[in-house]
């Protein structure tokens, strides 16, 4: 269940079948709002299910999808569709008044159970707002759903369920206890379904649903691990300590550890099972700052172009570097005033170079993550990095990852990688083996002799982002005098 489409597919294995979905709207009533309709989540699982040829076949039906999601229902699955009002989606901003009072209320002891300090997106403060704006939505509501997977687990089964990762992603839970935080839950009184492991039986299908679907009655369902989580599965499988990089138009670095490992900038969420952790860092920009450079920097040009480009120049060797933080930083602290910066360019510097550049500001952003997520002792120190996403299917961008980051690089498959993930989870709940790591499509090998321009390169960039930051913020003094910028 994404943002922008439910899909389905019907897994065998770790082989994706046959995959279909269903489009889904996302409303903003009001600035900074973001909600959707759950009676539209349903709606779409049953289009996108139906036009599965094989669906009448499988053995178990199993969710995953976005996260940190407040969905209040009552009743039952078949007295209507049970949602009090439409979601208030994870990316929503309304309630930075009610966080802050529970900010002030719990203190740090609220991070302390969260494994990191909630925004202002958290569940709890958006129940708070419920309440507080809504009583008579609040007062009819059950039980508060915290996501669409948990949603179509209801819907199916009549189980009010939540997997362990989206609990750890709501502000409400402790969650190394594994277990909804107490003082939270006091201070707001929501009402919360059962945490339930990602690779246990929910519940079963309802006959109803059985027909609405075109599946068999009584099929076990499977709430997976959220969606991020899902991801790592189907790109990693089971591994522990094999780390992997995704490059979109933002990005993060990831790793399945044994045990929860809280560090500053770093998400530690709960996995599959008790000893698969996923310790993840976000990246702010990624593809996003190579699509800004071609067509602002070098004249709209293709990417096949620009990718060009960059394959044939070496920008660290010329004293050229680009500091990667057009949309702010979270490394190796929150910054939401960093800008992108140019460094070293000179009246010979052609656009090969400004290219390369850019690939290259990227790929230090992600080797000095990777430094800090990935174990720096036993087998896994120095290993090689998966690299998934729309910017690793460059060759050369690759290249330039390997050349950085010194490891070597696999371009792995991440077609449909959340619906492997989640299949892995239904797997395992039905007895079988996990899925096995996504196939490796190519390798890069690190380039020595441009090992020692990147490293001193790196050191430049990271002190230009600390000297720079007084600067940043009055940057974003001036655009907010003027009109163009709004502080955060």
């Amino acid at each position: 269940m994404g943002t922008t489409s439910a899909k389905a597919a019907v897994v065998d294995g770790g082989a994706i079948i046959e995959v279909a979905e269903a489009p889904l709207e996302l409303t903003h009533p009001h600035p900074g709002w973001a909600e959707q309709d759950p009676a539209h989540w349903w709606a779409a699982v049953v289009s996108a299910t139906r036009a599965l040829r094989s669906v009448g076949d499988v053995d178990a039906v199993v969710a995953t999808g976005q996260m940190q999601d407040l969905v209040p229902v009552r009743g039952a699955p078949g007295d209507g569709d049970g949602a009090v009002r439409p979601a208030i989606l994870y990316s929503d901003q309304r309630a930075v008044a009610e966080h802050s009072a529970l900010a002030a209320l719990l203190g740090t002891a609220w991070g302390d159970a969260a494994l990191a300090q909630p925004d202002s997106t958290n569940v709890a403060a958006k129940w708070k707002w419920l309440v507080d704006h809504e009583p008579a939505n609040a007062a009819a509501t059950d039980v508060v759903l915290l996501g669409a997977a948990a949603y179509v687990v209801w819907r199916a089964t009549g189980a009010a369920t939540c997997d362990p990762t989206v609990a750890a992603t709501t502000g409400l839970a402790d969650v190394v206890a594994n277990s909804w935080w107490g003082p939270v839950v006091a201070a707001t009184g929501i009402p919360l379904p059962s945490i339930v492991g990602a690779t246990e039986v929910a519940g079963y299908v309802s006959p109803a649903v059985a027909a609405e679907l075109g599946v068999r009655a009584g099929l076990p369902v499977v709430h997976a691990c959220g969606d991020a989580v899902a991801t790592s599965i189907g790109v990693l499988g089971d591994e522990i300590d094999a780390p992997y990089a995704y490059l979109g138009t933002s990005g993060w670095v990831g790793v399945f550890r044994p045990r929860a490992e809280p560090r500053p900038g770093v998400i530690v969420l709960p996995g599959p099972s008790p000893d698969r952790w996923l310790s993840v860092m976000p990246i702010a920009t990624a593809g996003g700052a190579a699509d800004w450079a071609r067509e602002t920097l070098l004249g709209d040009v293709d990417i096949a172009t620009f990718d060009r480009l960059a394959a044939g120049a070496f920008a660290a060797g010329e004293g050229v570097g680009f500091l990667s933080q057009l949309d702010g930083t979270r490394f190796p602290s929150p910054d939401p005033f960093a800008c992108g910066v140019l460094i070293g360019a000179r009246r010979s510097t052609g656009r090969a170079v400004v290219a390369a550049a850019v690939y290259e500001g990227v790929a230090q952003v992600l080797a000095a993550i990777a430094d800090v997520v990935v174990p720096q002792s036993g087998s896994a120190d120095r290993a090689g990095l998966a690299v998934c996403g729309g910017g690793a299917r460059s060759d050369a961008w690759c290249q330039v990852i390997a050349d950085v980051t010194g490891r070597t690089v696999r371009r792995v498959s991440d077609d449909h990688a959340s619906l492997r993930g989640a299949a892995s989870c239904a797997l395992v709940a039905l007895g079988g083996a996990p899925v096995g790591a996504a196939t490796t499509l190519a390798v890069f090998g690190p380039r020595r002799d441009r090992h020692r321009a990147h490293a001193a390169m790196g050191r430049v960039l990271a002190g230009l982002a600390g000297s720079l930051a007084p600067q940043f913020a009055e940057l974003a003094r001036i655009r907010a005098a003027e009109g163009q910028h709004t502080l955060p």
